[in-house]
């Protein structure tokens, strides 16, 4: 049992002392688990859309089992039973190769980026802003900039799918919807 985790740090040797604990980037080893994870689901896919289409019979569920290892991960089972229950396994094969495109590894994939401000931004402004959006979201990050004048002030910036909206028009919207309330 390792004792004396703390977030960000872990130890060696579960014996030594909390002081000799190494940093471990915790980025990284999610991006391997991550890798391993998808990279498991996208064989185990690959592999049963190539079995599912050569095999043919009534009962479904023994069909998909079949098909799979004994170790496949269960959601990649419930995956096939529910396209099964859908009438959709002879689709898996493009399922799995659109999986096998979208789990390539994370770094391979561009993060795009919209920021939106009132006025036009300078060339240092944006640089700023591309850095700090670089250092959060990984250095794959393209930036596009817009000006859209009713946001009257602040920024609007779209992350992949997140969104920080600090406009003031957004600011002003929260205010009269508290006025309108009181």
């Amino acid at each position: 049992m390792m004792c004396g985790l703390r977030p960000r740090q872990l130890l060696a040797d579960p014996e030594m002392d909390n002081d000799m604990a190494t940093t471990v980037d915790a980025k990284a080893i999610a991006g391997t688990l991550y890798d391993t994870l998808m990279g498991s689901a996208k064989e185990q896919l690959q592999s049963a859309a190539s079995k599912l289409s050569s095999t043919g019979g009534d009962d479904l569920a023994q069909r998909i089992s079949a098909a799979l290892p004994a170790d496949a991960m269960p959601q990649v089972r419930n995956f096939l039973l529910g396209m099964a229950k859908e009438g959709l396994l002879d689709q898996v094969s493009d399922v799995a190769d659109a999986f096998g495109r979208l789990t390539t590894s994370p770094s391979a994939q561009a993060v795009e980026s919209v920021v939106t401000s009132a006025v036009a931004l300078s060339a240092d402004q944006q640089a700023a802003i591309i850095a700090d959006l670089r250092a959060r979201y990984g250095g794959d990050l393209n930036a596009t900039f817009d000006v859209d004048a009713s946001l009257i002030g602040g920024l609007l910036i779209r992350v992949g799918d997140r969104v920080l909206d600090n406009s003031l028009r957004t600011r002003l919207s929260a205010v009269q919807r508290n006025m309108l309330t009181s």
